[in-house]
């Protein structure tokens, strides 16, 4: 079993459900399939493609008309079900 490392709550992010993943390394897109949660400094997201830790990315999310961008690294990912991947960014 792994050791907590969570320094904040965390949040469901309801209304944040679908997104972009972009890695500016690659220059590759990954699917954003679900929020799993959100806190001050980082995200829990699934996503269809695993990229190593510390590679940095950028999220893009729109809700409305409103286009929301943030730029962070990748702290960990592993696999999830279905060949999907669960993966957490710290913004």
């Amino acid at each position: 079993m792994a050791i907590e490392q969570r320094k904040e709550e965390r949040y469901v992010a309801y209304d944040v459900s679908k997104g972009e993943l972009y890695h500016p390394g690659s220059g590759q897109y990954v699917k954003v399939q679900r929020v799993h949660d959100i806190s001050t400094h980082g995200i829990c997201l699934c996503v269809d493609a695993c990229l190593d830790q510390g590679e940095k990315v950028r999220l893009g999310f729109k809700h409305g008309r409103v286009h929301v961008h943030y730029y962070g690294f990748v702290t960990w990912c592993s696999p999830a079900v279905s060949g999907s991947y669960m993966m957490g960014v710290t913004i």
